[in-house]
C-alpha cells in the first residue's frame, strides 16, 4: 500500500472512530454518501465541513463553518425593497406556490436557529441524537434537564411579521397547492380517515422544518410539520400523547432543587435551538423524569424527528405530491442542509419547477450546483411583508 493510500486509509479509520464519539458527525454521515462527488464544501451539521471527492475525503479540507452575516444589518431599506420586488416579479403568474420554511424564519421571534448568524452550531451546540435518546437514560435526563430551562422561552415565542405575511399570502391565494387526497397521506393506523373523508382535495401551503407552532398562531391553515411538533410529548411504549407544557410543569415539580441550582448560572445567551439551553455545573443524573402514567412502562419523547431518525413516510408522500402539483417552490429561512427538506427542492429542480430561496447565507442548493434558482439574501420578515403589501396594492388597483 502506497504512502498516499495508507494516508487515506488512516484518515477514514480516524473518521470512523470520530463518528462514534462525536454525535455531531452522525447526521453528516447519514445524509452524505462518501463516494459521491461534490465540487464545494458541504456544511450539513454545523460543526464540520468536508470536501468530498470521488476517492473519498480531501484530507486538508476540514474546517469550521463561518456564520453568515446578520440579516438585519445586511441591506439598506431601499435594497430590501429591491429584493422584495425581485421576489414579487418571480411570484407573478404562479397560482400553486409551495413554501418550505426553516429555522431562519423564527429567529426574529427570538428562537435560535442552528446555522444562522448566531446559530447554535456556531456556539458549540450538539443536539441529541435519536439512538442516544432511545438507548440512554442519562441522555434523556440531560435532554429534559436542559429543556426545563429552555422550553418556556421557546413556547412563549410569538409569530413575527414573516409568519404573519405568509399566513396573509396563503389567505389571498398566493400560497397553496391543491392535490387529490390519497391513502398514502395517512399513517397506517389512521388509514380509515381517508376512507371516511369527504373526498375534497387536500391543500398544502407550507411545509415547515420548524417544530414551533408559529405558523398556525399567525393564521396559516394548510401547514405540514415535516419534523413534528415540539409542543407534544409521546410515550414510546403505548403512544399516549401529552401537552409538553403540562409535562414540563410536572418535571419542574419533581426537580425543584435541581432546577433552582441550574437556573442560578443561566443567562439569556445560553438558549439554544428547539427549546434547548446550556446548563452549567449540574449533574444530569439527578434529574427525575416521570414515566407514562397510562402504561406505567414507557418513557416520554417530544413528538419530533431527532437527528438520526427518519421522517414518517406519509409526510414525505404529501410533500412529494405537493411538489408535483406546484408551479413554484419558495424556500424561506433554510440552508436546506438537512436531506429531508433538500430532497424536495432537488426534485423540483429536476422537473424544471421555478425555485426562489429567501435566505441569508449559502444553501445546499448552491453547494450542489442546482441551476435556475432565484437566490435572495435579505431579512425574511420584512421582505415577505413587502411582498404581501405589493400583492394587496395590485389587487386594490385591479378592483
Amino acid at each position: 500500500m502506497g504512502n498516499q493510500n495508507l494516508g487515506r486509509f488512516l484518515l477514514l479509520l480516524l473518521l470512523h472512530f470520530w463518528v462514534k464519539i462525536n454525535p455531531a458527525v452522525i447526521a453528516f454521515t447519514s445524509v452524505v454518501n462518501l463516494q459521491q462527488p461534490s465540487k464545494r464544501m458541504v456544511n450539513l451539521h454545523g460543526h464540520i465541513s468536508l470536501r468530498l471527492t470521488r476517492r473519498g475525503i480531501s484530507e486538508s479540507k476540514v474546517r469550521l463553518p463561518e456564520p453568515p452575516p446578520d440579516p438585519n444589518k445586511l441591506l439598506s431599506e431601499e435594497q430590501v425593497e429591491e429584493k422584495a420586488q425581485q421576489l414579487v416579479d418571480w411570484w407573478r403568474g404562479k397560482s400553486n406556490v409551495f413554501c418550505i420554511t426553516g429555522a431562519g424564519l423564527s429567529t426574529e421571534s427570538g428562537i435560535p436557529d442552528y446555522r444562522g448568524h448566531e446559530g447554535s452550531y456556531h456556539r458549540g451546540h450538539k443536539p441529541v441524537i435519536h439512538q442516544q435518546y432511545m438507548e440512554s437514560e442519562y441522555q434523556r435526563q440531560r435532554y429534559w434537564g436542559r429543556s426545563m430551562i429552555g422550553w418556556s422561552k421557546f413556547s412563549d415565542a410569538k409569530p413575527n411579521k414573516g409568519h404573519v405575511a405568509l399566513a396573509n399570502l396563503e389567505r389571498i391565494g398566493c400560497l397553496g397547492v391543491s392535490m387529490e387526497d390519497q391513502p398514502s397521506f395517512y399513517r397506517p393506523e389512521d388509514e380509515d380517515e381517508f376512507y371516511f373523508s369527504s373526498g375534497q382535495p387536500r391543500k398544502l401551503a407550507i411545509m415547515t422544518q420548524n417544530v414551533d407552532y408559529l405558523h398556525e398562531q399567525a393564521g396559516s391553515k394548510a401547514v405540514l410539520h415535516l419534523h413534528g411538533r415540539g409542543h407534544i410529548v409521546k410515550c414510546m411504549n403505548c403512544g399516549r400523547r401529552q401537552d409538553r407544557t403540562e409535562f414540563t410543569n410536572e418535571l419542574k415539580t419533581m426537580n425543584e432543587q435541581w432546577l433552582e441550582d441550574a437556573i442560578r448560572g443561566y443567562e439569556e445567551s445560553d438558549l439554544r435551538a428547539d427549546g434547548d439551553a446550556v446548563v452549567k455545573d449540574v449533574d444530569y443524573a439527578n434529574v427525575h423524569i416521570p414515566n407514562c402514567a397510562h402504561c406505567n412502562k414507557g418513557f416520554w419523547k417530544t413528538d419530533v424527528v431527532f437527528f438520526g431518525d427518519a421522517v414518517p413516510k406519509h409526510r414525505v408522500n404529501i410533500c412529494q405530491e405537493a411538489v408535483e402539483n406546484a408551479d413554484g417552490i419558495l424556500v424561506v429561512g433554510s440552508s436546506l442542509a438537512v436531506h429531508s427538506a433538500f430532497r424536495h427542492v432537488r426534485i423540483a429542480n429536476e422537473k424544471g419547477i421555478p425555485i426562489a430561496i429567501l435566505n441569508v447565507g449559502e444553501t445546499r442548493a448552491e453547494v450542489e450546483g442546482l441551476d435556475n434558482i432565484l437566490k435572495i439574501e435579505a431579512p425574511a420578515g420584512t421582505t415577505l411583508e413587502l411582498c404581501y403589501k405589493e400583492f394587496m396594492e395590485k389587487e386594490f388597483h385591479e378592483h
